[in-house]
């Protein structure tokens, strides 16, 4: 057998097989995560909310009542998350510098718009269910 033959079919298996590890890894991209990746999700006893690019990601995330939702900015700016003070069931959480995080605990059932309070436009809703 001619040696470029050989090298050529080492190729191209080599691709074939490449090409089905890759297509097996991929899945399902939007595999529900709970909570923390989507805002439609099952409300779960945990949730996470990302600061990024001055936004919250999901911009609104499902919990249990009694649970807790935790911001984690990885912006360099400051964040926070917070309700306007008169709302029921006002929230604040700490104030956010890039790497930092805080949790927040969600005790009574309802709808909660929260916002950043330095960056008005950035705004989120937790959802707490019995």
């Amino acid at each position: 057998m001619d040696c470029r033959m050989s090298t050529k079919r080492t190729f191209a298996t080599g691709l074939a097989l490449l090409a089905l590890a890759v297509g097996g890894c991929g899945g399902d991209d939007e595999a529900d995560t709970g909570s923390q990746a989507s805002g439609g999700g099952a409300a779960e006893a945990k949730a996470k909310v990302d600061i990024e690019d001055f936004k919250f990601i999901p911009q609104t995330v499902n919990v249990k009542a009694g649970g807790t939702v935790t911001f984690a900015n990885s912006d360099t700016a400051k964040h926070n998350a917070q309700t306007d003070s008169d709302a029921d069931g006002a929230f604040q959480s700490k104030d956010l510098l890039e790497g930092d995080s805080d949790a927040v605990t969600f005790d009574e059932p309802g709808s909660y718009d929260y916002y950043c309070v330095y960056h008005r436009f950035m705004t989120g809703t937790v959802e707490v269910s019995q």
